[in-house]
Order: C-alpha cells, then structure tokens, then sequence
C-alpha cells in the first residue's frame, strides 16, 4: 500500500457531510496505524473517550513521507533571508498551499528594520599578506551550495567598520572569559577578538568584546564541537567542512521584535525609534570557518591558553598574536525598513472557536534552511494537512487550530513577536498553548522543553506514541536513551532563541519546544543547509518528522477537544519548588529564610493543585460535571498562566512580563527560571526578600484561583 492510500484509508470511516460536526459526535474510523497502549484520557467525559481515540489513531496513520518530502522541496530550494525574494517566494507558496487545504489564511504583513550585506573583507597583512575566505566553497554533488543568490557569510546587525589590529582569543566570548584574560594581563582594548561559537547566544560575545574594548570581532565554530573531532566533513559524511560558516544575528535588546518599535505591531505606519537611540551592536563582527581561523592560529605567538580554551585545531592555541601578527577586517552593511510577512493558517473550532491551540515554525532562513527552519516548516504544514483532511470529511475540532509560520525570525524573533503584540488582547483571553518547531526533525532523538502546565501532556502523548524501531512507545525509548527508566524523562524549561518567546515570556501563554534530533553533522545558518545535506545526513524518509507530527499531532487533538484543559497546575508548585531550591544551593542564600518559606509553600501548592485535579477527573469520570462547571473551570485554567505575569515586567527589561520563566541576560539561549529571584541575587539590584514577595503574591493568586475552582465544585454553586 503507498503512503496516499493510506491517508485516504485512515479516514474511511469518516461520515461525508456538507454540516461540519464537533469530534464529539462523529467517530473516526480506524487506520493502520494504532497507539501503542489505550489512553485512558481523563480530561474527556467517557461518552467521547472513544471518539478521541479514534480521531488519535487516524491521526498516527496520516504523516507521509512524501507529503514532507513535497513541502520541503518547495520550501527549501532557494536562498531566502527574510524580505528577500526568495523569501516573497516562500511566503507565496505557504499561503497558497493553505488556502488549497481550506484553511483560513491571514498574511499578517510587518516591517521590520533589517540589515543587508554589502561587503567584507578579512585578511592577515601582516607579517604577510593573505586574504581569508569568507564563502563557503562548492561541493561535489550538492548544485545549491553555488546557487546566484548565496552569500558570504555575514552577522546581522554588525557595526560598519574597517580596522586593522593585532588579535586576542577570547574562548568562547562569554563575560568570563574577557573577566580571564583581564586576570591574565592580556589587553584586549582596540584589539580584534577571536572566540569559538558555543555556551551562549554570539550577540552575547559581541555586548561582551565591545564592553571589553574591543575593535572587532571575528567567530568561528571549533572543529572539537562541528568538524573532524566529530566524524566525516561533508560531503563525504555530515561535519563542517574548513569552509562552513555560521551566519546570525547579534541584535541584543532587552525586548524582542523588532528594534525600533517595541511594544507595539511593527506596522508600516508605526511609530519607531531612532535607531541611533537603540543600543545595536558597535563594533564590526564577521563569522568565519575553522580554515580561515586556523590560519590564524598558526600564525599566532603569544602565551599559550589555559587548558580548557584549547580547540581541536592542529595548533597551540594563544592568547595573543604577538606583535607582528596583524589583521584586518572589514564589514559593510545597509538597514533599512523591511517588509515581509507572517503566514497563518486557522481551522476553526465548532464549539469554543476563540479558544485557539496555536502550532509554528519560522520560514525565513540564512540560506536555504533545509534544517532551520524548514525541518519544522514541514512538520506545521503536515499537521495542517492531516487536520485539514479530517475536516474535509466532516470533521471539527471543538478549539480553533492555528498553524503559523513566522518571518524574520533570524533576526530577532520578529515576525511571531510582532503577531503576538498585534493579536495581544485576543491570545491573552483565548489561547490555550503554544507549540514551536523550530528546525524540529533533525534526527531519531525525541526531546521537549515546555511550561509547567503542559509537561504532563507531553508525557501522556509520548506514551501512546509509537517509537521509530516498532518497538514499544516514545515514551519507553525515551526513558532509556536518558536513563530514567521507571521514571519521567527529562523536560527541559524553555529559555530563549525562539517563537515561543513572544507568546511565554511575554504574554504568559503556556507553551512547549519539541524536537527529535541527534544525526551526525552540523549545516546549522551555513549555505551547506541544503535538502542534499538534509537527506544525506538526517535521511530521506523524514521518520524524525513523521514522528513529530504525531506527538504534536496527538497534542494538539487533546487541547482542542478535551472536555476539561489538559493542563498539570500543580507543577507550578513542584516547579517553582525544584527552581527556588537550585538558587538556595548557594552558600550566600542556603539560609535565606524567604527562600525557605518559598519552596514549602510551592510544596503545598502541589500538594493541593494535585488532589484537586485528580477531584476533577474523578467528576468528570463520573458524569457529575456540568456543561457550566467545565466551562468555568476552564475559563480558571486558561488564565493560571497570566498569574505570573507582572504588568511592570522583569527589572530592567520591562518587555519580559513572565515571572516564572526569561531568557537569561548573559546568554540568551538558556533560561533564567523565577528571573526576578535570580536577577536579584546575581546583580544584587533588590533584597532577596523583596524578589521572593513578588513570588508571594504570585502563589496568592494561583491560591485564589484554586479557591475559585473549589467554589465551582461546590454543591450550592450554578452549575447549569
């Protein structure tokens, strides 16, 4: 049987209807496909049950591998940063394949302040002369690498600049590591800096070498984490080659979005900022390949590095170039107001159609983006096909599904924050979660980062989840690849470097990452990121994202149709436990009795969050809820999240209004968890009894809250 007809058969029990129905009506037929155990899904009253589980086994059997195949040709097959043409083209191509599906189509148009590359240039020129490349160079066997519309490689957001300079290692550019070499003795005032991708967000390492002095900065990816330390280079296996660049943005604000309007939609007539009133990077910063930097390396004369600075490369690395050694660097950008567009695709919900469960992925790419981000592209639009033919045959979720795909992510996670400014007051009464896919299926590992409120789900979707090998669940492979058998696998806490920035950190809609991953090769932000790359290295019969659109699929089923939210609240209060006591492990603090009283009134919280939602399933279990009851106890669920949400924001970076959960200052990818405690304790900018108050009168309200559930369920309560 071929993948099409399976799709065609996995609905044939579908009843055709002209009068779409709620998924509580009409029963979907079986496929192929089955859950590897019966969910006993215990937020559906028992008369749906078995609808749910026919709707999730359709849902197993839909993911095609030529379906991905397709949408990823037409995603990936040319060049395009974001308002570019080809990036016009992309957005063209989504929209029209989502209007053929019947979706509700919005382009959402913003315009942004973007940067181009115009040129660089980056040669040793002294003690000779040699001019370092700054391209990737073709390979055998993948056309596209040569494709017109290719760059060299470039930093958005770099200062203009032309300085020639002696040179410092810096390791990995973070705020301790210039802290070293000043401890060192190692000067780093007008010098150009050279440091290794890794640890933290490379505009980080730019904020950091300007605030050192610095007259430039060139970066590159260690062969130790990217190259031949790691296996065969590409073409013949997956590793960068001495040629391959990592492009990115090196925009640091305290806010995300666009630069010049923050807080507000970036629309065409917006009110913006100077931007030389935006503190946008100031020194000149050019990525280059490992080959370009061993160059350098070996030219090198100065002291050698503490041991953990050293590399891979074939050189002994130095701090310092010595005093004949000089560089220069030149790079040349041109920003300007740019237009692109958010596309978003709806099927709206039968019974709650402003409740929305919101699925995305970027579709704007440094180069070709065979991986990033179109390796969760193609997962968003297989889940609005497989969602899309089910309503074709009748079919209707009971919440509104969303399935989007942002612009200008790359340059600062704009597009999807610029959506969310602009839809602010609608998602906050009705959006129910937020699921990204970011470059999702790049390999047979599964993993999650996601909100307290939906680990649980992630977990009961794993668990009826086939695993790639047949055998068993997700969730039984999961346990064992990381060592947790008998127990629950690791659920990462979301930080930054992100779409779900905008809607988590910003808003406080609850939200999740998830990604399979773990192939042997890098082509991340490089002109390498091609489908040749793609299918040599993660393969061509797209299992990572055919299993991804299942779990996500599987999820996204049960927040649109469960009679009560799937949302575990009582991890708040586990959560918010396990965080507070990690910063109480420090000896300054390991008394603190704030600190104290905050982890046991966590502890409580759980403890009480727990009973009441099992009191929850238990009634609707037996069939002792009403329509009102669900529907106010709902209306509590959908807003536990804005509890943490301050209207002041986060000190110092007002943008950031989530309580629980920021991107941490010093490196942006990772996580600041309870980011007002941690703040306050890593630059002391309040008492540590002031920070936990604020964490007080968080749980004041999530208590409230629980109090006003318990009013629900109470036998003298309306509850028609």
């Amino acid at each position: 049987m071929t993948r099409r007809s399976i799709v065609v058969s996995s609905c044939a029990g579908l009843l055709l209807s002209t009068a779409p129905t709620t998924h509580a009506e009409r029963p979907i037929g079986n496929t192929e496909i089955a859950a590897t155990s019966s969910a006993e899904l215990p937020h559906f009253r028992p008369t749906r049950r078995e609808a749910e589980r026919e709707l999730e086994r359709a849902l197993l059997g839909l993911p095609s591998a030529d379906s991905l195949a397709a949408v990823h040709e037409m995603v990936s097959s040319r060049p395009h940063v974001a308002g570019t043409a080809g990036d016009r083209a992309v957005i063209d191509k989504l929209a029209t394949s989502y209007e053929r599906l019947g979706l509700e189509v919005e382009r959402h148009e913003f315009w942004a302040y973007l940067p181009r590359p115009v040129a660089a240039e980056l040669a040793v020129v002294a003690p000779e002369y040699i001019e370092l490349p700054l391209v990737e160079r073709p390979v055998e066997g993948d056309p596209h690498v040569a494709h017109p519309e290719t760059t060299f490689g470039w930093n958005a957001y770099s200062a203009d600049g032309d300085v020639t300079a002696s040179v410092v290692y810096a390791n990995y550019g973070r705020r301790e590591d210039f802290a070293r070499l000043e401890e060192l003795g190692i000067p780093v005032e007008g010098r150009i800096v050279l440091a290794r991708y890794g640890e933290i967000f490379r505009g980080h390492k730019a904020k950091f070498a300007s605030a050192a002095g610095a007259a430039g900065l060139l970066l590159f990816n260690d062969p130790e984490q990217t190259a031949y330390a790691r296996g065969l280079m590409y073409p013949e296996g997956g590793w960068a080659n001495d040629s391959y660049i990592q492009r990115g943005s090196i925009l640091v604000l305290p806010y995300s979005g666009d630069p010049l309007t923050p807080f507000e939609a970036a629309t065409r007539d917006a009110e913006r900022l100077d931007p030389a009133d935006v503190a946008l990077p100031s020194i000149p910063v050019q990525p280059v390949g490992w080959g370009a930097a061993g160059e350098i390396f070996r030219r090198m004369t100065g002291p050698a590095v503490p041991e953990e600075w050293q590399g891979a490369l074939p050189y002994n690395y130095r701090l310092s170039g010595g005093d004949e050694l000089r560089l220069r660097l030149r790079v040349d950008q041109a920003a300007s107001l740019v237009r692109t567009e958010n596309v978003v695709g709806t099927l709206r919900g039968a019974r709650h159609p402003d409740q929305l469960v919101i699925v995305g992925s970027h579709h704007d790419a440094w180069s070709f983006g065979a991986g990033d981000p179109n390796a969760g592209t193609i997962v968003v639009y297989e889940l609005a096909r497989a969602f899309s033919e089910l309503a074709r045959r009748g079919w209707r979720p009971d919440r509104s599904l969303v399935f989007a795909n942002w612009g200008a992510e790359e340059f600062g996670i704009i597009g999807s924050v610029e959506w969310v400014e602009a839809h602010r007051r609608a998602l906050g009464a009705g959006a129910v979660a937020y699921i990204n896919l970011d470059g999702a299926a790049m390999g047979p590992n599964f993993g999650a980062s996601a909100a307290p409120l939906l680990k649980q789900l992630v977990l009961d979707v794993a668990a009826a989840v086939p695993a790639l090998s047949g055998q068993g669940s997700l969730l039984e492979t999961w346990r064992r690849r990381t060592d947790s058998e008998g127990g629950e696998p690791p659920i990462g806490d979301l930080g930054g470097g992100s779409d779900h920035v905008g809607f988590y950190c910003h808003l406080g809609i609850p939200s999740a990452g998830l990604s399979a991953r773990g192939s042997s090769g890098v082509s991340y932000h490089s002109n390498y990121e091609t489908l040749a790359w793609y299918r040599q290295v993660v393969g061509d019969d797209y299992r990572p994202a055919i299993l991804l659109a299942r779990v996500v699929g599987l999820m996204v089923a049960r927040l649109a149709n469960a009679d009560l939210l799937p949302l575990s609240f009582e991890r708040y209060g586990s959560d918010l436990a396990r965080h507070a006591r990690t910063l109480a492990e420090r000896p300054a603090i390991e008394d603190d009795p704030a600190i104290r009283d905050l982890i046991e009134r966590g502890e409580r919280f759980a403890e009480r969050a727990g009973a009441l939602r099992l009191e929850l399933a238990a009634r609707l279990d037996q069939g002792v809820l009403s329509d009102g009851q669900i529907e106010r106890v709902n209306s509590v669920l959908l807003a536990l999240e804005r509890a943490w949400v301050d209207p002041d924001g986060l000190p110092g970076r007002p943008w950031f209004r989530n309580l629980f959960a920021a991107t941490d200052e010093d490196a942006g990818y990772s996580a600041w968890m309870l980011p007002r405690l941690r703040w306050a304790l890593e630059r002391q900018g309040e008492p540590i009894a002031v920070a936990t108050a604020a964490y007080d009168r968080v749980l004041d309200e999530l208590e409230r809250r629980l109090d006003g559930i318990d009013e629900i369920l109470a036998p003298t309560g309306d509850d028609r």
